[in-house]
């Protein structure tokens, strides 16, 4: 399924991996500096947390566009204008002369930081199939675990010796890094022959098409709400650290570290066992390790007067385990149902994702704020809803795939 000369397996990884690390960098790496927004622009966190509410809004609508500008117009082409629209949009930020200033950057840098994902997601698509398609999803990843666990730590030292608009600074510079990495090396996956016309009507009938699949669109549901549930948790983040855990600014280590070696051990694990078990069997472990780590962070925080490091972040890093089993082998079964529209699908399903999360992280973290046990309830939530939804769909498919010979 490979069009096109690829560089080296672990580069490729690599480059996607990085890639994909811009969205969370551009959330996680200037949740340190919120109190210092706020204290800056004289605003309460309430306001402080619009700048990740309207990011996360700006990053779902242009996620449905990523992957079918490239269906039109190529990968590559594609990845590179979003990187240099995110540079824009962190200098804009970083200059942040009041307040609508800093809203402005942070939109800009919502409607490109997902392409690296999102188109990423169709390259696999485009060069791999199969168990090496879930292996380099796996360690996509992997790669992308890594940002969480220094993002805050680098934000952190960065806002306390240069302000949180050094953050900005960094920001951009990655994404200028990220441009020359991709423009060296990066190679276009998908051929002419292979695009679609750029043509309101066609992109129409593409997103219907994809719309139409009432697989597609549930799955898509239910890993969604999964997604919606760890919104919380990511968002709340400031003020479980700060407020609950009562730690400093500079010790989001302690939260994201957990985090990140949770979702590099099970990204590892899916990888390694990607050809030896089915999918079905990977999704059923994920949503068992995130059952189990709700159960105990429900219980903990529960019993607990005032959570504790490291019992109040153990849970959270067995969640990740957990959900980053479940990423690769979900994205890519939701993904095979329309494989010749690998862009628009991913950018559907990416768009639905994004819808939950931004609709959580940016509105609705402020009712857990406080409470470790109402972040553990709202974790759990999402598990349980998700996990249902995507088994009950399970048979319901299965069921009427039985019955459709039989009809004939």
């Amino acid at each position: 399924m490979q069009h096109t000369a690829l560089p080296r397996y672990p580069v490729m990884v690599l480059i996607l991996g990085a890639l994909a690390c811009l969205g969370p960098m551009s959330i996680d790496a200037y949740l340190p500096a919120f109190g210092a927004i706020g204290r800056d622009f004289r605003l309460p966190a309430e306001v402080v947390q619009l700048t990740l509410g309207m990011y996360m809004v700006a990053y779902a609508f242009m996620t449905l566009m990523h992957g079918t500008l490239s269906d039109s117009f190529g990968r590559r082409r594609v990845i590179l204008t979003s990187l240099l629209v995110y540079a824009a949009g962190s200098v804009i930020a970083a200059i942040g002369l009041d307040f609508n200033w800093l809203l402005t950057g942070r939109v800009l840098q919502g409607l490109s930081a997902g392409a690296g994902m999102v188109v990423g997601q169709a390259i696999v698509n485009d060069c791999y199939e199969g168990a090496t398609a879930q292996k380099t999803m796996s360690y996509i990843i992997m790669v992308f675990g890594v940002s969480p666990a220094f993002a805050p730590i680098i934000g952190g030292y960065v806002a306390s010796h240069s302000g949180w608009r050094g953050i900005f600074v960094m920001l951009a510079i990655l994404a200028a890094l990220s441009a020359a990495l991709c423009a060296w090396r990066l190679p276009e996956t998908l051929p002419p022959a292979r695009r679609q016309r750029f043509a309101v009507g066609v992109l129409l009938r593409n997103y219907g098409r994809v719309l139409k699949d009432r697989q597609f669109v549930a799955m898509a549901i239910a890993f969604g709400t999964l997604f919606a549930g760890f919104a919380f948790l990511i968002g709340a983040a400031p003020d479980f650290v700060t407020q609950v855990l009562r730690l400093p600014e500079t010790a989001f280590a302690y939260l994201f570290i957990p985090l990140v070696v949770g979702m590099m051990s099970g990204s590892f694990l899916a990888a390694r066992m990607a050809s030896r078990w089915s999918a079905s069997r990977m999704i059923g472990l994920a949503y068992a390790m995130m059952g189990l780590s709700c159960a105990i962070n429900i219980t903990y925080t529960a019993l607990a007067e005032v959570p504790t490091v490291p019992w109040a972040v153990v849970p959270l890093g067995l969640f990740s385990f957990g959900l980053s089993i479940a990423i690769p082998s979900m994205t890519l079964r939701i993904l095979r149902r329309i494989p010749e529209l690998a862009g628009t699908a991913a950018s559907v399903l990416g768009f639905i994702q994004m819808v939950f999360f931004s609709a959580v992280s940016g509105w609705f973290v402020p009712l857990v704020y406080g409470s470790a046990l109402k972040l553990a309830v709202a974790l759990g939530a999402g598990v349980v809803v998700s996990g249902v939804a995507w088994c009950v769909l399970g048979w319901l498919f299965r069921e009427q795939e039985a019955a459709a010979p039989a009809a004939g």
